[in-house]
């Protein structure tokens, strides 16, 4: 195979014509105003979505019992912003505010929920135990025994049960005081005295709607979950 001079070759003459200044700009602009439609685009489907995911927290937080948040949210109506971009922020700004209140109600919810589900059994395992079935608190005491790991939520669990035979950690001695239990695991006592002084110095519940925007502060007295 004959070998070509990179040189020679590279020197040959285009066949294409050389595009004139003219053309050269033409393209340029072509080139940006086919960016501008995509961005346009890509802007308008996010706003889309937006506008879905703010309807559907209104309703969520309405059904939820916080009624006016929706309404108490609005400052200037988005139908009302002409500018694009602006109404663009605006509303994802607003739908990141009720996101953050949302989430608030979730947590709150989930926590009840929990405190809910576990009064409840504990007042089925009372009921039986008085009725001289012990059968379910056998059952509550052995799952608490393989989902419960540290010595501490264990020595609680063990007090409020009624002293039920629950080691104090897993494999442990069920006449391990809390000092060795906590020692083997490779934990100390907590101070109490000093753990109670600063709940009593730290309660304060700051998951109000005041937190997340200030235009929120007279919602605050009503904050509660539904």
């Amino acid at each position: 195979m004959a070998k070509v001079d990179k040189r020679r070759r590279n020197a040959r003459p285009s066949k294409y014509k050389p595009r004139s200044p003219a053309q050269l700009a033409r393209k340029r602009e072509l080139w940006a105003a086919r960016s501008s439609d995509r961005e346009r685009t890509k802007r308008t489907d996010e706003e889309a979505a937006l506008l879905d995911r703010l309807e559907a927290l209104e309703t969520a937080l309405r059904e939820a019992g916080q009624d006016g948040i929706h309404k108490q949210r609005h400052v200037t109506p988005l139908e009302d912003i002409a500018d694009d971009a602006k109404r663009f922020h605006v509303l994802k700004a607003r739908v990141e505010r009720l996101e953050a209140l949302w989430s608030i109600n979730k947590r709150r919810r989930e926590t009840r929920g929990k405190i809910i589900i576990g009064g409840a059994l504990l007042a089925e395992v009372g009921d039986a135990h008085f009725a001289g079935d012990d059968e379910l608190l056998a059952r509550l005491v052995d799952i608490l025994d393989r989902r419960v790991e540290r010595v501490r939520d264990r020595l609680t669990l063990r007090e409020l049960l009624g002293d039920v035979p629950l080691p104090l950690r897993p494999g442990g001695d069920l006449n391990e005081d809390a000092e060795s239990a906590l020692q083997a695991a490779g934990d100390r006592l907590p101070d109490f005295d000093l753990m109670a002084e600063t709940a009593l110095a730290e309660q304060t519940d700051d998951l109000v709607p005041s937190g997340l925007d200030p235009d929120y502060a007279d919602l605050d007295p009503n904050w509660r979950v539904a």
